[in-house]
């Protein structure tokens, strides 16, 4: 597609490094406008352009009453671009298109709006009859532009176009976070009985292990929550010399793990609630570790790395946290794991507060996911019967935009 400019024609695809939109502006007041992540409130002089061109253009169009006899004209394309490479370098390699395809006549420098690093360019229009600023900015991965044409005499960038950059907000959009899975980590036959095996070493030849077994629950769920139950044993014993006697020491793990989470994470807060219980026969108390991963990355691997967890596998997942890309949101402050303790023969609950990051548009091919981990634990020894086993086990609640 090509569009009209006051210095001829070229195509919307190059429009961030050449060439401006002429507005068929009407009289209507210019309302607040979102472009992905990017929350713009034009104050009351801006007007907005013709909703047909804006449509068929995919930008939005804004005019400013005329400053030294020349309206300032805006346009803002609808939707951001997503980043090959980080912030940097993609400023570096503007600066040298701009460059190359102005010349001398190109003013290009950084300029800090409102505490936003933007990449300027400012140069004479085509025809000569109007100042041409193009801005360019960096967020969560993606590429925001700006395209202004000014009065011949602005030196610098015109008051109601800062004012209006300096009023941006690059807050949360209007996107949810949506429960789209529940991974239920368990190790295959022979990793199992190799944990057990580790179990059946450490008890040594004056014990014994009678039985062992997990199984995963599936709760009612309902239109707002969703829910997963965890139930595990062990049972054992060993003999020890009391009185002169050789005496049975009864070994037993008992306990039951219940998590219920929202199936849709309307605002920034996800309320998770978890329910320990351990019998009273059990040798130890046991903790729910509760913690909350955001992962990116390439849609293959998210999704591979999710069926090895479901064998009780963490390490493709845990490679995927430590080697995010760089085109990813920056990874938010990773919160320390909650931890919910459940004594023997005694049962708690308990509704646990996470704080949910924006759900940004992100770079071709990638997918970001955040993940409420619920994973139980023997508290103290870490030897202790059953230990190994509780390690492979968790729920994973997946959220994906």
């Amino acid at each position: 597609m090509r569009v009209q400019t006051w210095g001829g024609e070229i195509s919307m695809r190059g429009w961030l490094l050449c060439g401006m939109l002429l507005l068929s502006v009407q009289a209507a007041l210019a309302e607040a406008l979102r472009i992905d992540a990017l929350h713009l409130s034009p104050d009351a002089g801006w007007r907005r352009g013709d909703p047909a061109q804006e449509k068929e253009d995919g930008v939005y169009l804004l005019e400013w009453p005329a400053l030294q006899g020349v309206a300032l004209q805006v346009a803002l394309p609808r939707e951001s671009t997503p980043l090959k490479a980080d912030a940097a370098a993609f400023h570096a390699n503007l600066r040298k298109k701009w460059g190359a395809q102005y010349g001398r006549g190109a003013e290009i420098g950084g300029l800090d709006i409102a505490g936003v690093r933007w990449l300027v360019c400012r140069r004479p229009a085509n025809d000569g009859g109007a100042i041409v600023f193009q801005l360019a900015s960096v967020h969560e991965g993606r590429a925001y532009s700006l395209l202004a044409f000014a009065s011949p005499q602005a030196a610098g960038l015109p008051k109601p176009i800062y004012d209006l950059l300096a009023g941006a907000d690059f807050g949360p959009q209007a996107r949810h976070w949506i429960s789209t899975r529940v991974v239920a980590a368990q190790p295959g036959r022979e990793a199992l009985e190799a944990l057990v095996q580790a179990d059946v070493e450490h008890l040594g030849e004056n014990g014994m292990m009678t039985g062992y077994g997990f199984d995963y629950l599936r709760l009612a769920d309902t239109a707002t929550h969703a829910g997963r139950g965890l139930a595990w044993f062990m049972e054992g014993f060993k003999w020890r010399r009391a009185a002169g006697r050789d005496e049975r020491l009864p070994l037993s793990l008992r306990g039951h793990l219940e998590a219920r989470v929202p199936a849709r994470v309307e605002g920034a807060l996800a309320a998770v609630s978890i329910a320990l219980q351990v019998t009273a026969e059990s040798s130890t108390g046991v903790e729910a570790d509760v913690s909350l991963l955001d992962l990116c990355a390439p849609a293959a691997e998210l999704d591979s790395a999710l069926a090895r967890l479901e064998q009780g596998a963490r390490a493709p997942l845990e490679r995927l946290a430590r080697e995010r890309p760089a085109s990813c949101p920056a990874l938010p402050v990773a919160a320390q794991p909650k931890g919910l303790l459940a004594q023997l023969g005694q049962g708690v609950a308990q509704t646990l507060e996470f704080s949910f990051p924006p759900a940004l548009p992100l770079a071709a091919g990638l997918s970001r996911v955040q993940i409420v981990a619920v994973r139980p634990r023997l508290v103290g020894n870490e030897d202790a019967l059953g230990q190994n086993l509780l390690r492979q086990l968790g729920l994973y609640f997946v959220y994906a935009p």
